[in-house]
């Protein structure tokens, strides 16, 4: 069975524009069939996101964050969500305990936290993200021209901090049936097709939701603690 995911996008739980559940809602209606929410240094969004697509049989969630090391940004996906560390060591240490996947995001975007050479610690990461929307294409150009020969799976994701975002990159999997074990275990064998791509209103929005972002930065914890007021989840320590 053939299906589409975006395996890195950001909701209101961080510094993303959407609600969980309007990202799900977008999802589907972009044709994906499974997605996760990665927001930063927490699971919380992908969890709620799964609350809200449990009764969704077109659509599922897996549990992620996008977690900014030392080093710098790494997506981990789980089956179920896992201690976070911002050591990278000891975050791969919970990983394999827990059967989860490390996958360095926009490794080669300076301005936007990638670990760089450091993609090249093999051992410690299942695949990489070579393709990412929100990134400029010399910067994914070198992402892929750097990775390509290290033996690991490849990813193409969105990256998206606004709903116009969600599937402008997307990869798509072939996987036996629709479960959070079924695509991570797709990942691993390399059994998955990039679908890179760029969009002009995915674009627009992001340029639009980052001038907010920069104008109102000193109010994003009281935007998030007012989330979590209202029916968010807490970050997952």
């Amino acid at each position: 069975m053939m299906i589409q995911g975006d395996l890195h996008i950001h909701s209101y739980v961080s510094d993303g524009e959407a609600t969980p559940e309007e990202i799900v809602k977008y999802s589907i209606k972009k044709g994906l069939n499974t997605i996760s929410i990665t927001d930063h240094n927490t699971f919380s969004g992908s969890l709620l996101a799964m609350h809200k697509a449990k009764d969704i049989k077109k659509l599922l969630v897996i549990p992620g964050a996008e977690v900014r090391t030392f080093w710098g940004d790494v997506l981990v996906l789980c089956q179920a969500p896992i201690r976070i560390s911002v050591n990278p060591v000891r975050l791969w240490e919970e990983a394999r305990k827990n059967h989860c996947l490390l996958i360095p995001a926009h490794p080669f975007d300076i301005l936007r936290l990638g670990i760089g050479a450091r993609s090249r610690y093999v051992s410690l990461w299942d695949a990489y993200e070579v393709f990412n929307s929100s990134s400029d294409p010399l910067t994914n150009l070198i992402s892929f021209l750097y990775l390509r020969d290290l033996g690991k799976p490849m990813l193409s994701n969105s990256d998206a901090h606004t709903l116009e975002g969600i599937g402008s990159s997307r990869n798509i999997f072939e996987v036996g049936e629709l479960s959070v074990e079924s695509v991570l275990e797709a990942i691993l064998k390399n059994s998955v097709r990039l679908v890179p791509t760029y969009s002009i209103p995915s674009t627009i929005a992001k340029l639009r939701w980052g001038a907010r972002i920069r104008r109102f930065s000193k109010n994003l914890r009281e935007r998030y603690e007012l989330y979590l007021r209202l029916g968010g989840l807490p970050p997952h320590p």
